[in-house]
């Protein structure tokens, strides 16, 4: 119990002391079943600071004083003066109903710093906008079920952390303050996910899944430009191969992972042109797993480094790490 009881605070200590060096987690966790009557937890902290924003984010402040042309179309370094700092910590729950079946809950907590120019309709003219908020950034609920599993199956393959399906719901929970602010969508979504993760030998394994993501209409707020959009779907993925040593103990898992965005739509219905975005980058990570399982007590540490973004804000590349205990 003492070996159990330092490894857990140790990981919490590193886990809330190094709140500038994280990634958030995802929507509904890694392609492992909880088990029965189980309790899973993780906990993940990420700090974002944006080292480039799309050429047309310029253009729309500056106007004619832009360096960037409307039809520029690239991600740049940010303008002098501006910077956008998002921490976020997130926490997931799940709980294994049967041996097949849980259910879980996801919630990001926000916190916000933005500085940057915008074009004023009222004054004619740039002026500056800062916002420096925090709080809940709506939550997901989720129901994943173990599909497949089978110690030797498909191509001869350990499947027996298998094949799952997941499917979770996030309603807009956010005040409309908070969404005017960028901390929650103002959308009630719902994501379709599929997970695998097949052990191609007793320490060399895949971890993957992909995903289609709803995205509903913004609701209608007073004052927000966004008001009544509907936001383009997104599809994701994420392709890991990972290697396990010194008696499962340590674990190096890395590969691509990234997700694409159709184009918006107005409250009018009118699609907004070149408003599609992307995001892809390379994630290497190191586990430390302590006795011998992941769900068991682990602790990630790694990187993702983005090689192709189109989106208003986007870092070069983001530290994180994150922790997860079943019991």
């Amino acid at each position: 119990m003492k070996k159990y009881a330092s490894v857990m605070v140790l990981g919490s200590i590193l886990i809330f002391s190094v709140i500038g060096n994280v990634f958030a987690e995802e929507t509904v966790g890694c392609p492992h079943h909880a088990g029965k009557n189980k309790f899973k937890i993780r906990s993940k902290v990420a700090y974002i600071q944006a080292q480039k924003c799309y050429s047309d984010e310029v253009w729309k402040a500056l106007h004619g004083s832009s360096p960037y042309s409307i039809d520029y179309d690239r991600m740049v370094d940010l303008s002098n003066g501006w910077h956008q700092k998002i921490a976020k910590i997130a926490m997931g729950l799940e709980y294994g109903i049967t041996d097949r079946l849980s259910v879980g809950i996801f919630i990001p907590y926000v916190i916000k710093d933005l500085r940057r120019q915008v074009w004023s309709k009222q004054a004619n003219k740039t002026v500056w906008k800062e916002v420096e908020d925090n709080g809940v950034e709506d939550c997901w609920l989720s129901v994943k079920y173990l599909v497949y599993s089978k110690s030797h199956g498909l191509l001869g393959f350990d499947w027996e952390d298998g094949l799952l399906l997941a499917f979770a719901y996030k309603p807009s929970i956010s005040s409309d303050e908070k969404i005017k602010n960028g901390i929650g969508s103002g959308t009630n979504d719902f994501k379709l996910v599929a997970l695998s993760h097949p052990h191609f030998t007793e320490n060399f394994f895949l971890c993957s899944d992909v995903w289609y993501q709803y995205r509903g209409k913004v609701k209608d707020i007073e004052g927000f430009a966004k008001s009544g959009w509907d936001l383009g779907d997104k599809f994701g993925y994420r392709i890991f191969v990972g290697y396990e040593f010194f008696d499962h103990k340590f674990v190096v898992v890395g590969g691509p992972q990234g997700w694409i965005a159709g184009s918006n739509k107005d409250k009018d219905g009118k699609e907004l042109e070149d408003s599609d975005t992307y995001s892809h980058g390379l994630v290497v990570k190191f586990r430390w797993q302590p006795f011998g399982d992941e769900d068991a007590g682990s602790l990630d540490l790694g990187v993702r480094i983005s090689y192709a973004n189109k989106t208003s804000f986007a870092p070069d590349y983001m530290l994180f790490i994150g922790g997860r205990k079943k019991f």
